[in-house]
């Protein structure tokens, strides 16, 4: 009798709701169609006749928006050695202490900001200056390996008759060179207010995004919890069970991603320079820093550091372009069998075939940035609809039986 009396206030609920909805909700139900009907109607002529508003609506809500989603991008890249310092360090340090546990999440954001902040300042008061220094020596280098190539192809190669025609005018090159960097000048000059505008709006929204990005750190747990709740909200469980499954597996993908290519690319670049600098490799510095960030893109990326660096090599000291090509094609391949797999790992679980689709179609759709962030948007993609088939696969088996 009990469990009978506890169930009865469902039953009239049910009830009064039958009811109501029999009794008059029809009509309030046909009123709320007919107005989401009159609105896609509306918003469909107005893209016909007004194509052009929905682009500018569109950048207006980008740049309304844009600090937070900086702040959202800072956020999710701190987030992932925050995480690992949070749960790896922090919490077993202050298991015993109750106050210093409740601040784990605190200790551990404060920990990964100051690390941020001296791999940055490193970076700028160390790294930057011998880059800088590299650049200007190699752009000093290029004219006078041109002179020297052209009195190559004269000297030498002066008896062939398709050169005959042919005329070197290096004078001729840095006048038209010199014209083309005034006009850039003048253009620069002409648009500094523009730029300067420019350069205060990023730094404004960079500055409002790191605020966001901490809040968003500190509260990321009640922030999922109002987000799972206003998708309950709207959505059956069901539909809600598979939007948290995709994003948690969008997350877990780009998080092991970025997180391997970037720890990959350190003990890469970091072995780079200690290797390029003990036997004396030009612009060790630069070619340590090129290749592993243009590792980020696979299969190309890679094979475009090196064409890039064997030229500058070449310029410098052409002698030294077959011990780079040893070296690189040496500690590469020991990279590949021993290091990426335990970085990285198979984190992807994508083929070659899918791993070049993303690259080339993300770099046309977004360019360099769709060609990385490709990688793991199609791996997502592949695993859900490898999951969907599968499971059509089941049903079909089952049915057969």
């Amino acid at each position: 009798m009990h469990n009978i009396y506890n169930l009865l206030p469902n039953w009239k609920i049910l009830i009064v709701y039958n009811s109501n909805f029999i009794g008059g909700n029809y009509e309030d139900l046909k009123l709320k169609n007919q107005l989401i009907i009159s609105t896609y109607i509306m918003l469909f002529i107005l893209l016909i006749f007004k194509p052009t508003l929905i682009p500018s609506i569109y950048n207006r809500l980008i740049i309304a928006f844009k600090p937070f989603i900086i702040g959202g991008l800072i956020a999710f890249l701190i987030n992932i050695p925050m995480k690992l310092i949070e749960e790896k360090i922090i919490k077993p340090l202050t298991k015993n202490h109750e106050k210093l546990n409740k601040l784990s999440r605190i200790i551990a954001l404060v920990s990964t900001i100051i690390i941020v902040v001296i791999i940055v300042a490193a970076f700028i008061n160390f790294i930057v200056p011998q880059l800088i220094e590299s650049i200007k020596s190699l752009t000093e280098t290029i004219p006078n390996y041109i002179i020297s190539l052209q009195n190559y192809v004269t000297k030498n190669l002066s008896n062939l008759d398709i050169l005959k025609n042919v005329e070197f005018d290096i004078s001729s090159m840095l006048q038209k060179s010199i014209s083309y960097i005034g006009n850039l000048i003048n253009m620069f000059i002409s648009n500094l207010l523009n730029f300067t505008f420019g350069i205060t709006n990023f730094f404004v929204n960079l500055f409002l995004g790191i605020i966001i990005a901490m809040y968003t750190l500190l509260g990321k747990e009640k922030l999922i919890h109002q987000f799972k709740k206003v998708l309950y909200a709207f959505f059956s469980e069901r539909a809600c069970k598979k939007i948290l499954y995709i994003l948690r597996l969008t997350n877990y993908k780009f998080s092991r991603f970025i997180l391997g290519q970037s720890t990959d690319g350190i003990i890469l670049g970091t072995t780079f320079f200690i290797v390029f600098s003990m036997v004396k490799i030009p612009y060790a510095l630069l070619i340590s820093i090129m290749i592993p960030i243009l590792n980020f893109i696979p299969i190309f990326g890679t094979y475009v550091g090196i064409v890039i660096s064997m030229f500058i090599i070449l310029m410098a000291k052409p002698s030294s372009v077959i011990l780079f090509l040893v070296l690189i094609i040496t500690i590469q391949q020991l990279d590949g069998k021993f290091v990426y797999p335990v970085v990285v790992g198979n984190s992807l679980g994508l083929s070659s075939l899918w791993i070049l689709l993303a690259i080339i179609v993300g770099g046309n759709l977004f360019g360099v940035l769709g060609m990385v962030l490709g990688m793991p948007l199609v791996s997502v993609i592949y695993d859900l609809f490898s999951e969907y088939v599968n499971k059509r696969i089941e049903i079909k088996r089952k049915i057969e039986k």
